[in-house]
């Protein structure tokens, strides 16, 4: 499941994931809410919370989220990750050589430190 983060700074969209992760929550969730802040300020500082197993994400959530990053390849200000899955912290890391903006990855108990990071 997707929700997204309420309580963030204005200039922060976040998402937390539990459970299964469905192609159609990315398409009604997270997409429209992107495209939003996107549209609205022409920049992206994105938390995305994962706490629950990659393989967790269908095929077509792993579709989605491709798609949604080049979507909107330059308006990536800070991309981080919060994960306590040392695979998705190692791409993470990866990520930030071939993303535009900045990306880090932080555990699931540096929760508070992204947001701090994600809002400067």
């Amino acid at each position: 499941m997707i929700e997204q983060m309420k309580e963030l700074p204005a200039n922060v969209i976040g998402f937390r994931a539990t459970g299964k992760i469905t192609k159609e929550e990315f398409d009604t969730v997270l997409i429209p809410a992107v495209d939003k802040v996107a549209d609205t300020t022409g920049e992206i500082n994105y938390l995305f919370v994962l706490e629950t197993d990659v393989s967790n994400m269908s095929a077509g959530a792993w579709y989605d989220d491709m798609k949604v990053g080049l979507k909107h390849l330059l308006h990536w200000r800070k991309i981080a990750i919060a994960s306590d899955q040392g695979g998705v912290n190692k791409v993470t890391d990866i990520a930030k050589h071939v993303m535009p903006g900045e990306v880090r990855s932080f555990t699931l108990s540096e929760i508070d430190e992204a947001v701090n990071w994600l809002a400067i």
